[in-house]
């Protein structure tokens, strides 16, 4: 019994290898196993090697993605850069080098800290004007009137204030002082010189009465808003422009 059901299996597995495509007589080559399609093997095939030329590819957005990244970014970017910006010109309008020379001795105006709050504020009104020009200019004019106060407050506390009640009540006054310098220039500046030279004369000299030579102010004010003018706003804000000497 036992025999009879071996030859019925040997019978049926020789039957069965024989239908297969791969043998060669009645046992299975090496060959033919190997060259078997690949669907026998693995129920998901695996796609042929790319050439490395494809398979290193940077990842490029879609043009409707890059244009709204490009949009936030001009939108968003200069107020993180104001700051910066401010700085750069700020140095430009603190460095001036006619405070001592001209503002004090040919001027004859007080050595003090008004006087150099009211020069500087002269010379930060003319970067005002030019960068006006340019889209972000509520940003950077921000920025730099910022860096000007948080100089006037260092300028303020070496003076040996320390109180910050003293000190914030001190940069309230000087906050509203420099707006109104700021309207009065403008005025000057868009109507006449003789408007521009009576803004300069109540914006620089103290109520005791000082002598300021207004006809050289108004022609180195307009002097130097036509360099700026002609100062690109890249330039500007990258520190590459300086003030002229005022001359006699």
């Amino acid at each position: 019994m036992l025999a009879r059901s071996a030859n019925l299996c040997r019978t049926a597995y020789s039957a069965r290898i024989q239908r297969c495509p791969w043998t060669v007589g009645a046992r299975p080559t090496v060959l033919a196993l190997t060259q078997q399609p690949r669907s026998l093997y693995s129920s998901s095939p695996k796609d042929p090697a790319k050439p490395a030329s494809e398979a290193k590819k940077t990842l490029v957005l879609p043009p409707s993605y890059a244009d709204t990244v490009r949009r936030l970014l001009r939108r968003f970017l200069p107020q993180y850069q104001s700051l910066a910006i401010g700085k750069v010109v700020y140095e430009a309008c603190s460095t001036y080098p006619d405070f001592k020379e001209f503002w004090v001795d040919d001027c004859q105006l007080p050595e003090t800290f008004q006087t150099w709050f009211s020069t500087t504020s002269l010379y930060v009104w003319m970067a005002m004007v030019r960068i006006r020009a340019d889209p972000n200019a509520k940003y950077y004019n921000q920025g730099l009137v910022d860096c000007f106060f948080r100089d006037a407050e260092k300028k303020i506390r070496a003076s040996g204030i320390k109180s910050s009640r003293i000190v914030n009540d001190t940069l309230k006054d000087l906050v509203s002082s420099f707006k109104g310098t700021v309207m009065s220039l403008d005025e000057g500046f868009a109507r006449s010189d003789a408007v521009l030279a009576a803004a300069i004369w109540r914006n620089l000299v103290p109520a005791d009465g000082n002598i300021l030579q207004t006809e050289q102010v108004v022609w180195y004010v307009r002097r130097q808003i036509q360099r700026l003018d002609q100062c690109a706003i890249d330039d500007l804000i990258a520190g590459g422009f300086v003030f002229e000497k005022i001359e006699l």
